[in-house]
């Protein structure tokens, strides 16, 4: 396998980047709380679910990626024409 098809790699480290995003834009919301404690706690379960809700996604797109990344290496190592083609899909 070439390394043409190290691309699913870069899908997948463009949603950890995406994830790491996230995480910055939930921790800035963290520090903006006031002393009002019912305020934390709402504040506190959103960002927990928030970023329950990117790591299972992530972890989703992994595993989309990493499947459709192994048929494309196989498509490729089959007929080398079908790189562009595979790619532009």
């Amino acid at each position: 396998i070439r390394s043409k098809n190290l691309i699913s790699i870069i899908f997948c480290e463009a949603a950890a980047i995406y994830g790491v995003i996230v995480s910055i834009i939930l921790q800035v919301k963290w520090g903006s709380t006031q002393d009002d404690l019912s305020a934390q706690v709402k504040a506190g379960y959103g960002i927990f679910f928030s970023g329950l809700m990117v790591g299972l996604c992530n972890l989703c797109c992994g595993q989309c990626v990493g499947v459709v990344g192994s048929s494309c290496a196989l498509a490729h190592a089959q007929d080398d024409s079908l790189f562009v083609k595979i790619l532009v899909v």
